[in-house]
Order: structure tokens, then C-alpha cells, then sequence
């Protein structure tokens, strides 16, 4: 016999930053891991564009996370395939500190999840911080 399984349970518990979207970017739920990365609460994600949840950092206006982020997200829409990221620039503002933005990288994998006749319902953003990864590596090659 199989055991009944609470998959909305599974997915809040999954290890790394996790969310799903709509077709229009729009944050339909995300993980506790996503939330507490991302310093705010379910509430003030849900029903957001993902990159209104999570603007650019203006002081940087070469910061180039959020334009290949949303071109990400659209390889995936026009294409119903995963599509995985190079690591990535994305600054995220301090949430104890309106207005101050704070350097991160990140590796994103964003994949479909599609209806029966292959149209994206859902994108599912799957996020791992590899900052400390990205600072140990100019350290090493200064």
C-alpha cells in the first residue's frame, strides 16, 4: 500500500530556495527556504511579479540579474523546457533596511510544469545562494 503524501507539505520542507510561478511571473507560493532567503513573509510575495517582489538594485544599473532572470523565465515559457542559469548577479534588498540592496549569486533552474497539452502552467524557480562560493573564488585569484 502507498502511503497518502502531503506534496504541499514536501514542497515547503524542500532544502533550497523554492517558488512557483505563473505564466506571467507571478508568485503563486513559495518554500519556508525561499521566505527566509528572501527575508519577507508568504504573504508579501503571493500574488506578486517575481520581479516586482524583488526589484533591481538601482544603484547598479549594470547589474544584469533581473533582465536574465526574466529572460530565463521566458525561455521557458516559449519553449516548455528547463532552462538553467549561469550564476548570476542578483542583488536582494535588506529587509531591515529599505533601500539597501546587498550583492548576491545565485544558480537558478526554472522548469515547466505543463497541462496535458503541453502548455506551461506553472514555472517552478528553484534558487541556490552561491555567494560565498563567488568571494572564495576572488580571494583565490587575486
Amino acid at each position: 500500500m502507498t502511503p497518502q503524501i502531503d506534496y504541499r507539505a514536501v514542497f515547503k520542507s524542500l532544502p533550497g530556495p523554492t517558488a512557483l510561478l505563473d505564466p506571467r511571473f507571478v508568485i503563486i507560493d513559495a518554500n519556508e527556504s525561499y521566505l527566509e532567503t528572501a527575508g519577507r513573509t508568504l504573504d508579501q510575495v503571493v500574488g506578486h511579479n517575481f520581479l516586482d517582489a524583488f526589484p533591481e538594485n538601482p544603484a547598479d544599473p549594470d547589474d544584469t540579474g533581473p533582465r536574465d532572470l526574466r529572460a530565463s523565465l521566458q525561455a521557458v515559457l516559449d519553449s516548455g523546457e528547463r532552462d538553467v542559469m549561469n550564476v548570476t548577479r542578483y542583488d536582494t534588498q535588506d529587509p531591515d533596511r529599505p533601500g539597501v540592496f546587498e550583492e548576491r549569486y545565485w544558480v537558478v533552474v526554472n522548469a515547466p510544469l505543463c497541462d496535458d497539452v503541453g502548455n506551461v502552467d506553472v514555472i517552478i524557480l528553484k534558487a541556490e545562494e552561491v555567494t560565498h562560493l563567488v568571494r572564495q573564488a576572488r580571494v583565490v585569484n587575486c
